[in-house]
């Protein structure tokens, strides 16, 4: 306290001496100008004594080192290169070098199960927050903002935020919008399109091949490939030891081994054990799950159980488990999103050189396929503790982080400090590149057949298209690349097939404060009983009395605000 004090005294005298020298110069300036005069002295001595950094560029280093911490939400596909860690890596020295900041990890947490969000929200309950906080739970941001945990950066953006950064703002208009109160930005967007969250049917090509099958197109041809994945060794090893369908243990979730792709088939557009808010065919606002059709859904499930097409310990299976089956050959198919060839595929690629492909969801005759996907208000989002003394620092690593991965002409940087994963070590990132956000670019450049034109980042995705095609690249990431990026890769399905199918969410930034105390038990309710009437535990009539629950204990009161709230 004492230095600040003393710090604002300097300052005073430094303006003071500043107007006084003005004045002795006999200067005829008017009062007006002074001020400014002074207003700009003022600037300069706060500079000077406060916040070194303040009047330097997007790019200019500390005098001093200042330290920032951050919250890594671990994965299994990231790599390390040559000893690297997340406390040291090829990140954290180029942001020392360049910047002279020194970035600290505050945890780490498995952000592939509960691990990331109970710590997160243990240090939101504690107050006790990482400088930087990457998450896309709209009530932790909600709670953080609400107890003024979370800075407003929107100044600081303005100051320090390279044009092409800011750019961004005008490209993703509804993620800055998603990242904003009352107009002013408390978080920055991981820019995405929600367009890509769509669910896809991903089959093994060997499986395919040695079953004498093709693709499903259907929900009876999908179950029929299934009873042959299960018991007509797919694998050729003699041994019954494969399932057809995989299922985790959260049964409507968002990544892999979900039954999204067949809620979806049925006129469902679900999104999650969240679920989203859409309006039905009487125009008023409703849920997925609660639909008559959801009942079809679980019956079928209930019957793979039954007939041991779905592994029967699924019930206890997370997504590393689920991993685990898919590197030993374990499961011929499952639904999943648009990066299932980066994991869990790329496992089974790795271990034994399987393609497994996405196809468009088969759908039910006589039944439109509705794909349920979040708004693009609702995503991932940076945010930094209002405590943190240097926010500019923020807007520095995502100037950084700019100009070697996106705005870069050399390829090797891109090749450095992108590929392999090694962007996730970052600890603020733009979510670019990824194909599909360059979708139209890169597909016309692929029928060209020249990456001619193209900026340094997209040649290298270009590339690993083309030579895994070729086959003269066979590394992982190539394969990730190509598995999005072909001519029936999962983004050219999301761009042709589902046109007109996709639903957005209602539900955007601004929560029900009924649903933010309610939506963990709604979602336990929803995940426990479809598990119940999938295994027999309960009888298929259950699913009217789970219905009556969901809307007492919140969904009904979230659907009647929602219908004040959103607009037709």
């Amino acid at each position: 306290m004492k230095k600040t004090n003393a710090r604002r005294i300097v300052s005073f005298i430094l303006v003071l001496l500043m107007v006084l020298s003005i004045a002795a110069c006999g200067n005829t300036t008017t009062p007006e100008v002074s001020a400014s005069a002074s207003t700009s002295a003022s600037k300069e001595a706060t500079a000077t004594s406060e916040n070194p950094a303040v009047e330097d560029g997007p790019f200019t280093p500390y005098a001093e080192p200042i330290t920032i911490t951050w919250a890594v939400p671990a994965s299994a596909v990231q790599k390390f290169r040559d000893g690297d860690t997340y406390e040291d890596n090829l990140w954290s020295r180029k942001i020392k070098e360049e910047l002279n900041i020194d970035v600290k990890v505050a945890f780490t947490a498995d952000a592939s199960t509960d691990a990331f969000r109970n710590k997160m929200n243990v240090s939101l309950a504690s107050g006790d927050l990482p400088d930087i906080m990457y998450w896309g739970d709209r009530t932790f941001f909600k709670q953080a903002y609400d107890a003024g945990y979370l800075a407003d950066i929107t100044d600081p953006f303005e100051q320090y935020a390279t044009d092409p950064v800011k750019e961004f703002r005008n490209k993703f208009p509804e993620c800055f919008e998603g990242a904003s109160k009352d107009g002013r930005l408390y978080g920055f967007p991981y820019m995405t399109d929600n367009f890509y969250d769509a669910v896809f049917l991903w089959i093994r090509d060997d499986w395919l091949a040695n079953t004498n099958s093709k693709p499903p197109t259907t929900v009876p041809e999908m179950l029929e490939l299934a009873r042959k994945f299960t018991f007509e060794d797919p694998d050729g090893n003699g041994k019954d030891d494969t399932y057809g369908f995989g299922l985790s243990n959260k049964v409507v979730n968002t990544t892999y081994g979900s039954l999204l792709g067949l809620v979806h088939a049925y006129g469902l557009p679900g999104f999650g054990p969240g679920g989203i808010f859409y309006r039905g065919k009487d125009d008023k606002i409703t849920f997925p799950y609660i639909q008559p059709e959801m009942k079809e859904v679980l019956s079928i499930a209930r019957k793979m159980y039954e007939d041991g097409i779905i592994d029967p310990e699924f019930i206890v299976k997370d997504n590393p488990m689920i991993e685990t089956d898919v590197t030993n050959g374990k499961v011929g198919m499952m639904y999943h999103m648009c990066w299932g060839d980066w994991l869990p595929f790329n496992l089974s690629y790795e271990a034994d050189g399987v393609i497994t492909r996405p196809y468009p969801i088969p759908t039910v005759e006589g039944t439109e396929y509705k794909i349920g996907i979040n708004s693009n208000k609702i995503g991932n989002l940076y945010m930094l503790n209002s405590k943190y003394e240097h926010p500019e620092a923020f807007v520095k690593i995502l100037n950084l982080y700019s100009k070697t991965c996106i705005e870069t002409t050399n390829a090797e940087d891109f090749k450095t400090y992108w590929a392999d994963e090694q962007y996730r070590l970052c600890p603020v990132t733009l979510g670019i590149p990824t194909p599909e956000l360059f979708a139209d670019v890169l597909l016309d450049a692929i029928k060209k057949g020249t990456s001619e034109g193209l900026p340094a980042n997209l040649q290298t995705v270009y590339g690993y298209i083309k030579d895994f095609e070729s086959g003269a690249n066979t590394d992982p990431n190539a394969y990730g690349t190509w598995g999005q990026m072909n001519s029936r890769g999962s983004v050219v399905i999301a761009m042709t097939d589902y046109k007109g199918h996709i639903i957005s969410n209602l539900m955007e930034n601004n929560l029900p404060e009924v649903w933010i105390q309610n939506s963990s038990i709604l979602e336990t309710l929803i995940n426990t009983s479809f598990t119940d009437i999938i295994t027999g535990n309960k009888p298929l009539d259950y699913f009217d009395q789970f219905v009556t629950e969901w809307l007492k204990a919140g969904g009904q009161e979230t659907i009647d605000e929602l219908e004040k709230t959103t607009k037709k």
